[in-house]
């Protein structure tokens, strides 16, 4: 009987000291969860992109003005591009928490940049990103349960385009074409609203000290919307109605030869109103040797 009693006395004893010892190692487990999700000291998220749900971060910084390569998309010849872009400056490294997450982060990364606002200039799954927003760009880097985003508020550079026969001249020096904005055309494409296109009388006076120069008259356009074959047969119209009114203030034709290019030959990512308009433009160029 006494050696029963004892017995229930040290089985009494586990079970209460088990018991309190429950409660402790829930709390720290709870702790240690904690500890592990809580972003890195004063780092905040980033106000373009949100982190991915199932992240933490581990480290941050900024800096202005820094430059940042982004990786492009390559040519149509496959040649790898890229672009250096400078300007304020954020970084951000995250930790992916769940293992199963990993797995998926570049699809959830791929789907979160667009609904920010983003268009996606490249990408090479698993591991890179190269997304923008106008002036915004975004390089995400991705390895296992780590991942980056460096943001680049990019300093918009001045745009001067020629502003007369003098600026025409030495831009055809240069590099044996030059760019023309400021041309407005009917709706149709087909004539010139003269009153709007004060910078054709500049090219006028370029041709007419120029006598035995022959051009070709390249006409360009990549609009955002539309197709191809809409911007090549609008920029054809374009090219011959420049042709037609220098054709009218006195240079002969066979000087000149119209071509409408449509989106061939972009000098901008076309993201921007601002690159839009760039795009959209009349170039003179002096024929190939």
């Amino acid at each position: 009987m006494q050696r029963d009693s004892l017995v229930g006395f040290f089985v009494l004893g586990f079970v209460l000291t088990f018991a309190g010892l429950i409660p402790a190692v829930c709390l720290a487990q709870e702790q240690t969860a904690e500890t592990e999700n809580r972003d890195s000291g004063d780092c905040v998220d980033l106000t373009v992109l949100s982190k991915l749900t199932t992240s933490m971060i581990l480290s941050c910084h900024a800096g202005n003005p820094v430059k940042v390569t982004m990786p492009l998309s390559p040519d149509a010849q496959g040649n790898p591009r890229e672009k250096v872009v400078s300007g304020a400056y954020q970084f951000r490294e995250y930790k992916i928490l769940q293992a199963d997450q990993q797995e998926v982060a570049f699809e959830n990364l791929m789907q979160l940049l667009p609904i920010a606002g983003f268009t996606i200039k490249y990408s090479y799954n698993p591991s890179t990103i190269t997304a923008r927003k106008e002036n915004t760009w975004i390089l995400v880097n991705l390895s296992g349960e780590i991942y980056s985003v460096s943001v680049v508020e990019a300093k918009e550079q001045p745009w001067l385009p020629v502003a007369d026969a003098e600026g025409i001249s030495r831009e055809m020096a240069s590099n044996s074409r030059v760019a023309i904005y400021g041309i407005e055309f009917s709706p149709d494409g087909q004539s010139i609203l003269e009153g709007n296109s004060k910078i054709l009388d500049e090219v006028l006076k370029y041709l007419k000290v120029n006598p035995g120069l022959t051009l070709a008259i390249e006409s360009h356009k990549m609009s955002q919307s539309g197709n191809p074959q809409a911007d090549e047969e609008v920029t054809r119209k374009r090219a011959k109605a420049v042709v037609n009114w220098l054709e009218a203030h006195g240079i002969n034709g066979s000087r000149l030869q119209p071509k409408g290019l449509g989106r061939t030959k972009p000098v901008a990512d076309n993201d921007s109103a601002l690159e839009v308009q760039q795009n959209e433009r009349i170039e003179l160029a002096k024929p190939a040797l």
